[in-house]
């Protein structure tokens, strides 16, 4: 399990209880914000800006770069942070928060200067309490939000689960205690910064989910459909023995190689398990 599961649940799956979904845990997001708005400048900010220092030092001055890497660290698991889920625990989510709104994504606005404005091209749930003060951040909610019932998002989140992008869930406000879980996200690397910042820099805004792949070898038939569907490049074909090869240091457990096998090779299967990997997040 990931310090998550252990500093703020029970030692299972902590995404998954109600509290880190509750009306109390936004207040504290707020009174924190507040807090910060009178006494400096945003983490929020400060963490944008290390992640640029990080992207210019990497190459022109890489004796800096591990040194910002871990300032950059330290503060987004405070702030902002996030976590690769299945689909199986996004739509477990849905049941536990309310209400739920497609939002605009903030990492291609950022990124691209792209605002998507209608719900055919939203890949991002706001959840929770806060969303019913989104028109108090318009820059953060460009597009507004529609909210939409627990059968919408479901079904939503299954459509953009079969075009193949990643669940991502986002948490605001660790610096009062504990994650207060606001978003939802569908994500690929060509759009989230997360995911980019995670891979090219090793920037932990976003963590490893809490299962990792494996392959049943007898049940692979080498159709190789799996490969295709991985942001994270964990999975290659492995042409000798016609089947593919899971790199299990490079999964994030988002599970879209399982649903993509029609064969039943792949299989998701705790973390923990495996001494190497259950303490690599």
């Amino acid at each position: 399990m990931c310090e998550f599961c252990f500093a703020h649940g029970t030692g299972k799956y902590w995404f998954k209880e109600a509290r880190f979904y509750a009306r109390e845990m936004y207040h504290r997001v707020r009174a924190d914000r507040e807090h910060r708005r009178k006494h400096g400048p945003g983490l929020e900010g400060q963490v944008a800006g290390l992640a640029l220092q990080a992207m210019e030092t990497k190459n022109l001055k890489p004796e800096k770069y591990p040194e910002i890497v871990r300032q950059i660290n330290r503060l987004t698991r405070d702030i902002h942070s996030g976590q690769v889920i299945t689909l199986d625990d996004a739509l477990t989510m849905i049941e536990l928060a309310s209400p739920i709104a497609f939002i605009a994504c903030d990492c291609r606005r950022q990124r691209y200067g792209y605002i998507e404005r209608d719900r055919s091209r939203m890949t991002c749930l706001g959840l929770g309490i806060g969303m019913f003060r989104y028109e108090q951040l318009p820059a953060r909610y460009v597009a507004g939000a529609e909210f939409v019932s627990d059968k919408e998002a479901k079904k939503w989140l299954q459509n953009w689960n079969k075009k193949g992008l990643v669940h991502t869930l986002m948490t605001f406000g660790l610096r009062n205690g504990a994650p207060y879980i606001g978003g939802l996200c569908n994500c690929s690397y060509a759009d989230c910064l997360s995911i980019s910042w995670r891979l090219d820099y090793g920037i932990k805004q976003l963590l490893k989910g809490e299962r990792v792949a494996t392959l049943e070898p007898e049940k692979c038939v080498g159709c190789f459909s799996c490969i295709v569907r991985c942001q994270f490049g964990a999975l290659t074909a492995d042409v000798r023995q016609e089947k593919v090869h899971i790199d299990m240091t490079k999964c994030f457990g988002c599970g879209l190689c399982e649903t993509a096998c029609k064969h039943d090779a792949i299989k998701l299967v705790d973390r923990r398990n495996f001494e190497v990997l259950k303490y690599d997040w």
